[in-house]
């Protein structure tokens, strides 16, 4: 060993090289939540709107519920950005509902569309 090298006799074999460890900003992924059909966000009553584009919510049924959260995509981001306003929702079946929400994503109405 040489003095005043900083190298070790180890290191100057390739044992114990440095290692690059890469940082992963940690995304909750949210893997049980639900997609629906919706249309784009409105400023009022979007019952005449088409739904076209896919939101996800953390709710406990298919259909989301006042209080549950959408997201525009699939995993969860804290915090959650939105625009605020009226969707319009379907349930792939015949049911369709006008859903309003705040600007966190949460559903803070919904009535059946007629």
């Amino acid at each position: 060993m040489a003095l005043g090298n900083a190298n070790t006799a180890a290191q100057a074999r390739g044992k114990n090289k440095a290692t690059k460890i890469k940082k992963r900003k940690e995304v909750k992924t949210a893997e049980n939540y639900y997609s629906i059909s919706g249309s784009a966000i409105q400023g009022s009553d979007a019952c005449r709107e088409v739904p076209s584009i896919t939101y996800y919510h953390n709710g406990s049924s298919a259909v989301p519920a006042v209080n549950d959260i959408m997201y525009t995509s699939k995993r969860a981001s804290s915090p959650n950005v939105f625009t605020a306003g009226h969707i319009k929702i379907t349930d792939g079946g015949a049911a369709n509902f006008n859903i309003v929400v705040d600007s966190a994503g949460v559903i803070t109405h919904k009535d059946a569309c007629r």
